[in-house]
């Protein structure tokens, strides 16, 4: 399968799995949008639920790659690090993705929708394992900038991705920049806020003394 055929079907089928969803699109319709036969798909992805996997794979791969790039610009750059900036490496490419040109980003986005409202359970547990690094990674910065233990932090990551997907489906290409200030400023507010609310840990001298 050249790379053309490759996109050509991720392109038709992430555009009909966004408008009519993942139990309603069909492999047959893809291939017919798509102008390949099914022998092309089930080559290179094998099945239906391999095919909506790497739908999301070609987006995340991206959006995750930046924002460990980022991230890794401000753990270079001072240590503890900058909460702001910890949390602006996460949130502002996922904005940015969702207001993409040509139309991807909206697609994306309502692509996104469609998983939240079929509840895609095995669909979000699959890319959550594949993409746990990404969260291990900025779970461990926020921890080292509020000097907490990153196991404190599931809960308070998990409010503020759903915080972040919502916004995304909200947000204009005009409106990224302060967008993303203002949910940098939320989010730092409210792990602040917890990490205040937990028992402090107190060092070994501490405790012999």
């Amino acid at each position: 399968m050249t790379d053309s055929t490759r996109q050509r079907i991720l392109d038709t089928a992430e555009q009909l799995f966004a408008d009519q969803g993942f139990h309603a699109t069909t492999l047959r319709q893809i291939t017919r949008e798509a102008q390949v036969n099914l022998a092309a798909v089930n080559y290179h992805h094998g099945s239906k639920d391999a095919l909506i996997l790497a739908v999301f794979q070609r987006r995340l791969d991206e959006l995750n790659s930046e924002r460990l790039a980022r991230l890794q610009s401000v753990l270079d750059a001072s240590d503890p690090p900058d909460l702001e900036k910890v949390l602006g490496a996460f949130i502002y490419p996922a904005l940015l993705l969702s207001t993409q040109s040509a139309g991807d980003g909206g697609r994306f986005m309502r692509l996104l929708m469609r998983a939240w409202a079929e509840n895609a359970t095995q669909l979000h547990g699959t890319i959550a394992r594949q993409y746990s690094h990404v969260m291990r990674a900025f779970a461990d910065a926020v921890s080292r900038a509020l000097g907490t233990s990153p196991d404190n932090l599931r809960q308070q990551l998990d409010f503020l991705i759903g915080a972040l997907t919502y916004t995304m489906a909200e947000t204009t290409d005009g409106q990224v920049e302060e967008t993303a200030r203002a949910l940098v400023r939320f989010g730092c507010a409210g792990l602040r806020d917890s990490a205040l609310a937990q028992p402090r840990q107190t060092s070994l001298k501490e405790n012999i003394a």
